[in-house]
């Protein structure tokens, strides 16, 4: 039987413990069962180990990643019977290596960071490369503790440029909480919109997350030509950028699947990967196994010829 992993990362003093403990003593999982905690910080909130006992709740502390062997967790385990696990994770740790030292009989089955929207821009600007890497693996980001001043457009874009699937909360102080709406730098009531250069990465992020907006839409944008071998017999190809997700050294290509007729097609032939187009296309919303779900497809309608931006990369602010 497969023991499911629940992971929750984070700095500290990010509310980890307390969401555990909440979490825990939740309807959804006070039901009895057996549940290790492994707790691989000590932070200011603690385990009451009354409260712990009367959840059926074990705590083991872990001091050093080192520790975190598959002997330890098939110990752990076999010591309290669990049925299911929290982790309080090490936001300083490496979160694929801890995945890695995980045995067999558990699986990983929801990975959720925890931001603490106070020191966020601290941590931001002195540890980017750090907080970018806790994102990459994460299906739900919770921002807690935000005020009136947080800037939960820019948090959302941080966190979406890393990982576009990652679903993106906030709370505030009282732990109420709270959506954020993206002021867009285009129009997207007409038909026809027009992409600039510096908007591509908001215009990815966007359409990736609510790709229904952008149904039936006819887009014309600055674009990077790129042909994977397995679009060659297919008549598509993947119009996208290359984009600074967190510095110099973190680059990446962010790009749609794109299909072409006989006329845009014998206009792609004209083209190798990395040469810059500007593309008019038809944006339908569909399944997409590339996007892992619903995103936007594009449909060529023209293909033509374009100069290089001043700056060739793209950014998501």
């Amino acid at each position: 039987m497969q023991i499911p992993v629940f992971i929750i990362n984070g700095f500290l003093e990010s509310g980890k413990t307390t969401f555990i403990k909440e979490t825990l003593a939740s309807e959804d999982f006070n039901d009895g069962s057996r549940s290790l905690v492994i707790a691989c910080e000590d932070g200011e909130e603690e385990y009451n180990e009354k409260e712990m006992t009367a959840l059926n709740v074990t705590v083991e502390m872990v001091e050093d990643a080192e520790e975190l062997t598959k002997d330890f967790f098939v110990e752990a385990s076999n010591r309290c019977k669990a049925e299911r696990v929290f982790v309080e994770f090490n936001g300083m740790w490496k979160l694929d290596e801890f995945i890695d030292s995980l045995p067999n009989f558990m699986e990983v089955v929801q990975i959720i960071t925890l931001v603490n929207a106070e020191t966020y821009d601290m941590y931001l600007s002195n540890m980017r490369q750090v907080m970018m890497d806790q994102y990459k693996l994460t299906e739900m980001v919770i921002f807690n503790r935000c005020t009136k001043d947080s800037d939960r457009a820019a948090y959302r874009r941080s966190v979406k440029a890393v990982n576009t699937r990652a679903q993106v909360y906030f709370e505030s102080s009282d732990g109420s909480s709270n959506e954020v709406n993206e002021i867009l730098p285009f129009d997207i009531s007409k038909d026809e919109i027009e992409i600039a250069d510096e908007d591509f990465g908001l215009w990815y992020m966007d359409a990736m997350d609510n790709p229904d907006k952008y149904d039936n839409k006819i887009i014309k944008t600055k674009a990077v030509v790129y042909k994977p071998k397995q679009y060659a017999k297919k008549g598509m190809f993947a119009p996208g950028r290359f984009a600074m997700t967190c510095c110099v050294e973190d680059v990446r290509f962010i790009g749609f699947r794109c299909v072409c007729d006989d006329v845009t097609g014998k206009q792609l032939e004209g083209y190798r990967d990395r040469d810059f187009i500007m593309l008019t296309a038809r944006a339908k919303s569909e399944f997409c196994k590339e996007y892992k779900g619903q995103g936007i497809v594009l449909y060529a309608m023209d293909i033509e010829s374009a100069s290089k931006p001043e700056d060739d990369l793209v950014y998501f602010n």
